[in-house]
């Protein structure tokens, strides 16, 4: 089966020798162009989607794109009603998108165990830290969690410091309302409050974040539709550099919870704090769940799913009826 991988670099001479053709996200006039000369050609097409773009904040970067008032969002459904299939990362939105094409597969988010089998690397100085990573789409997110982090800074004084990886300060700004090291004493021990980390390339995202040694990691996230048709790679990521996770009660982490996930969940400012009071006073529950998800990340590394991907790419290869 030839295959296509990026859009940039491909030829018309590359979509006429695939079998078949995936577009990820046909919200630009280059992936529509090449949809169209896929179908022209009697090639079938795959779109495949990892976010509810109908759904898009406006606070987030990506709300430039994927509003109302773009052609991105129309040319991306009439993609996904052309496309002789498409594929989705959560059950949640196929069933959004259902409506637009009823021959939708699932297949979930996996991980390079190669880049991703890695142990933390732990620094064992009594302090607790906890940390978030994420990039700028997400301070929405940081902002609902704010004041329960404030609240355990104060509380636990300092015994216990917060981290954040992927977000300038700029972008940052006053979310948190915490010392950092640099403003207290940059010539001593004290460490501060908070420390905040710049984002890393793809391939050394993940020994970055196992660097970080988190005791407590944590994904929060506004409960909005566009949230919870959204995948559980965060737990994964966590998971298997070997963080203990509270996470937001949402669609994509009640089902990671259900298939074996060993995480905190948490609806409220109340739970938030509890939950990460629980796991900063107890060190064998954190040691506990940090073995508990390297078994269930195992399940999803991508070199053990492949054929899921073979499975359905053949089965639409088959089905094809380019007369239609």
């Amino acid at each position: 089966m030839n295959t296509i991988t990026d859009v940039q670099t491909t030829t018309p001479e590359h979509v006429m020798m695939a079998d078949l053709v995936v577009i990820q996200s046909p919200g630009s006039p280059e992936l529509m162009e090449a949809m169209n000369f896929a179908r022209h050609h009697k090639k079938p097409v795959i779109v495949e989607i990892d976010d509810f773009v109908h759904s898009v904040s406006p606070n987030n970067p990506g709300y430039a794109a994927w509003n109302p008032a773009t052609l991105f969002l129309h040319r991306f459904v009439t993609g996904f009603i052309k496309a002789n299939a498409c594929t989705v990362s959560t059950p949640q939105l196929a069933r959004e998108y259902f409506p637009l094409n009823n021959k939708i597969f699932v297949l979930p988010n996996y991980l390079d165990k190669n880049k991703w089998d890695l142990s933390q690397t732990k620094t064992n100085d009594g302090i607790i830290r906890i940390g978030w990573a994420g990039g700028n789409a997400h301070t929405d997110d940081l902002k609902m969690i704010a004041p329960v982090i404030e609240r355990i800074a104060k509380e636990y004084k300092n015994k216990v410091k917060f981290e954040t990886m992927g977000l300038t300060h700029k972008e940052l700004k006053d979310t948190f309302k915490l010392a950092q090291f640099a403003d207290i004493c940059p010539n001593c021990d004290y460490q501060g409050e908070y420390r905040g980390f710049m984002g890393e390339s793809l391939d050394n995202y993940p020994q970055m974040l196992a660097s970080h040694g988190w005791d407590i990691a944590i994904a929060p996230v506004v409960d909005t539709a566009f949230n919870n048709a959204k995948s559980d790679l965060k737990l994964k990521e966590y998971s298997a550099v070997g963080f203990p996770i509270v996470a937001s009660k949402v669609t994509p982490y009640e089902e990671a919870k259900e298939s074996g996930c060993d995480v905190l969940l948490a609806k409220d400012h109340n739970d938030w704090y509890n939950s990460i009071k629980t796991l900063i006073e107890n060190a064998e529950k954190r040691r506990e769940m940090a073995t508990n998800n390297k078994e269930w990340v195992s399940k999803y590394w991508i070199d053990d799913n492949i054929t899921k991907y073979q499975e359905i790419y053949l089965d639409v290869i088959k089905s094809y009826n380019p007369n239609i």
